[in-house]
């Protein structure tokens, strides 16, 4: 099969540009509403997707709803130019066509993502999500894969995204 070049339309802000280039394992973005982490973390995860085969992907939200109302849209609008990507609207995930996928979780749910197999992991405004989340659910996952996880947020006390950066 020949090998595509799929340009996604996605502008990163310097921040970001410099965060794309220089990312870690673990990585803590804290910044203002509206600075462009839900757009840079998205995206990152769409590029691992396209150039890595069957590995799978996790975006998390405090809530499965605001999921699909924050994340849903805007993982479709970027991967619309993507040949063979395919939406399942009841799961909230993106099948790559090199067998790699994005989904979209909620932690009001935890033990739904025990057994899942991860490669990397977004966790968006961690101060609102289980505090066990990490350590009981992902964390092993990401040890046996060697995968990544970001989490990113605005300040909101000195709770477990405070913690956690």
């Amino acid at each position: 099969m020949a090998e595509r070049i799929v340009t996604i339309e996605y502008k990163p802000y310097a921040w970001a540009k410099k965060w794309h280039e220089n990312i870690k394992r673990y990585n803590v973005l804290v910044l203002h509403r509206r600075g462009g982490k839900t757009t840079a973390t998205i995206n990152h995860l769409i590029k691992d997707a396209l150039t890595n085969t069957n590995h799978r992907y996790a975006f998390i939200e405090p809530t499965y709803k605001m999921a699909k109302n924050i994340v849903w849209d805007m993982l479709k609008h970027y991967c619309r130019v993507i040949p063979d990507v395919k939406f399942n609207e009841a799961e909230l995930r993106a099948d790559f066509p090199t067998g790699s996928r994005i989904t979209l979780y909620g932690s009001d749910n935890p033990d739904a993502l025990r057994g899942i197999t991860l490669n990397g992991v977004v966790f968006d405004e961690y101060s609102q999500q289980p505090s066990n989340i990490w350590s009981e659910i992902i964390a092993p996952t990401l040890s046996t894969t060697g995968g990544y996880a970001i989490w990113i947020g605005t300040p909101k006390g000195r709770n477990a995204f405070y913690r956690q950066y």
